[in-house]
Order: C-alpha cells, then sequence, then structure tokens
C-alpha cells in the first residue's frame, strides 16, 4: 500500500474519532503544533523516521517534547502511530489530517504572493473573491515575492490563479503573435 493511502487512513481515523469527541478544535491545534516542530526540526524527523531507534524510545521522546503542549488524545494517538511502526510518515498523516479536516469544516487555504504588501481592503477584497469561485471560506496567507512586478498570484494545492502583471504581459504577447488581437 502507498504512503498516500497509509497516511489517508490514519488521517481519517484522528479526524473521526476527534469530531465523535467533541474535540476536534484542540486536536488540530494539537496537529499544527507538532506539524510546526517537525518542519522546523530535521533532527526530530530523522529520529523518528530511523528504523534502529526502539518505538519506546521514540514514544519517550516524543512525550517529553510534547507532555504538557498538546493533548492526551493527540499524544495516545501519537504513541499509536509508533507502536504500529508508522512513524516515518507521521508528517504525511498530519498534514494529511489538516486537509481533511479543511475539507470537513469547508475551508480552503490559499497561498497568495504579491510584489507588496497587500493593505486589508485589498486582502479582504481577494479573500471574498475566492470565497465566491470556492463557495466555501477562505484562509489566505500573504507572501511577497519581489520578482513579481504587480498583481498576485494565488495557489491552491496544484491550481495556481495567476493575475500577475508578467502573466498579463505574457498574454497579450501570445495573442498579438497569434494574430487573435487587431491593433486597429
Amino acid at each position: 500500500m502507498n504512503i498516500s493511502k497509509v497516511a489517508k487512513r490514519y488521517a481519517n481515523s484522528l479526524l473521526e474519532n476527534s469530531i465523535e469527541k467533541g474535540i476536534l478544535e484542540n486536536v488540530s491545534k494539537d496537529v499544527e503544533f507538532i506539524l510546526h516542530t517537525l518542519e522546523i526540526s530535521s533532527e526530530l524527523k530523522r529520529f523518528l523516521s530511523s528504523p534502529v531507534i526502539k518505538s519506546d524510545l521514540k514514544k519517550s521522546i516524543l512525550k517529553e517534547i510534547f507532555e504538557n503542549r498538546i493533548s492526551h488524545f493527540t499524544s495516545d494517538f501519537l504513541n499509536f502511530v509508533v507502536d504500529k511502526k508508522r512513524e516515518d510518515i507521521l508528517l504525511n498523516i498530519l498534514e494529511k489530517f489538516i486537509e481533511l479536516k479543511d475539507d470537513y469544516q469547508g475551508i480552503v487555504r490559499l497561498e497568495i504572493k504579491s510584489a507588496f504588501a497587500l493593505d486589508d481592503n485589498l486582502s479582504k477584497l481577494i479573500i471574498k473573491k475566492f470565497e465566491e469561485i470556492f463557495n466555501k471560506k477562505v484562509e489566505a496567507k500573504f507572501i511577497l515575492d519581489v520578482n513579481l512586478l504587480g498583481g498576485f498570484v494565488a495557489r491552491y494545492k496544484d491550481t495556481v490563479y495567476d493575475a500577475s502583471i508578467i502573466h498579463q504581459l505574457e498574454k497579450l504577447k501570445n495573442n498579438l503573435i497569434s494574430g487573435t488581437i487587431s491593433l486597429n
């Protein structure tokens, strides 16, 4: 079975159990915290993925790192993943959980790059437009990209919405070359 299917199975189990127990928001915060910790610590990722390190030691280190920072429920889930020898795909499981949770709650996470910092009104306008497109709540992460001349580029999973000046100029150039635009 491939990693993606296994990760989805574990993530779905965590999601369903947290919904059933009414603790989805707490578990979601725990997962975000663990994900952030794994993303900034390559040592922890290597430690967890090492097949020579015993499961008991892995569980002990995870307990030491996350004790009093995550719920008992989430801690039990981490131990379960280690017991099942799936800690090497923990990052995949947690990322898939966030994706499934967002789908469940009707949330779309966008990454929006712009050449300059967008003011609140423009940010809200862009978010509102994407909420109309997706018919879901949009949570946007705004990033400055000095390589853009103007406009913005939004990314959702594998889909890119390019409203940059560079893209618009490229489209205009292609239309002129193909003869679909007349200069008259």
